[in-house]
């Protein structure tokens, strides 16, 4: 049973044979994956990989993925994310040569496009990368297929946990960046509160899924960062959920409380947990980013 996530950590020296073990019976799409734990870093990996290929996204030809029927709904079940992102990014990507790599529905590239200097994505789904190529952005069905030395700036945003094989697949990303091209990464984090401190079982048996291969900590993504040859690396804690949704799962071992008990939520409230979480590095997402 093939496992390329296992081989890269243990030849990284991120785990070792002993510090694997098991962690959880299942995920929540399919009976025959289970989920490890490294106990030495921390990290969460799927029993095995080889149940995920390209083909497993190529084969995805309308917006159902993301659980909508067309494109416009598909970008509003994430506009909150993808307004976040575009505050946080925008001088990071203005006037540059950008690509997204796993870019969905395209949201980001509705928002970021009127900064940047160019546009490109990645995008294995043939039905979304179709009707974005139509809209004028320039899209690839791999990372493989874009030029090499030609971008300032890749993003990947919560798409590095879907690669079997993540250092191979950085190798070839750092092919396509300019000398001193930037890397950013938004991964969901192994540390998250409610599976590490609050170790909530239904939000177990609802987060972990056949598709995402790894659950990082900011230890496993130094690196190998460090290792695939980025410099300037800075990992940074974030809080997508506020305490609204921790509570909600608390209270009724669902997803959505962010949303259904918006009233719990305030700015400030909001700013004050996302802290608290990153002071103890339990926030349930890392943002990186690096230089070639």
């Amino acid at each position: 049973m093939e496992n390329k996530a296992k081989e890269m950590l243990i030849e990284l020296g991120i785990s070792n044979l002993d510090s694997i073990v098991p962690y959880y019976p299942r995920v929540r799409d399919r009976e025959d994956v289970s989920v490890l734990q490294c106990k030495k870093s921390g990290v969460l990996l799927l029993s095995k990989t080889d149940h995920m290929q390209l083909s497993h996204y190529e084969e995805k030809n309308d917006f159902k993925y993301w659980g909508k029927m067309d494109r416009k709904n598909a970008i509003q079940a994430s506009i909150e994310d993808t307004e976040r992102r575009c505050a946080q990014f925008k001088n990071i990507i203005s006037n540059k040569k950008w690509i997204d790599i796993g870019t969905g529905a395209g949201g980001i590239l509705d928002a970021l496009s009127p900064y940047a200097l160019e546009v490109h994505a990645v995008e294995p789904q043939t039905g979304a990368r179709k009707e974005l190529s139509e809209l004028g952005y320039f899209m690839y069905r791999t990372i493989e297929e874009a030029p090499c030395d030609y971008f300032e700036v890749v993003s990947l945003f919560h798409v590095f946990e879907h690669f079997t094989d993540p250092m191979n697949t950085l190798l070839n990303i750092k092919e396509k960046m300019t000398k001193e091209g930037k890397i950013v990464i938004e991964i969901p984090h192994a540390k998250d509160f409610l599976i590490s401190f609050l170790n909530n079982e239904q939000f177990k048996a609802f987060t972990f899924w056949s598709e995402h291969i790894i659950l990082h900590t900011r230890e496993s993504m130094f690196t190998i960062l460090q290792k695939a040859g980025f410099k300037n690396i800075i990992i940074k804690g974030f809080q997508r959920y506020p305490l609204a949704n921790h509570l909600y799962w608390l209270a009724k071992g669902k997803p959505g409380g962010h949303l259904l008990w918006s009233e719990l939520r305030t700015i400030n409230l909001d700013e004050e947990y996302q802290k608290m979480l990153t002071n103890i590095d339990k926030t349930d997402t890392l943002i990186i980013t690096a230089k070639k």
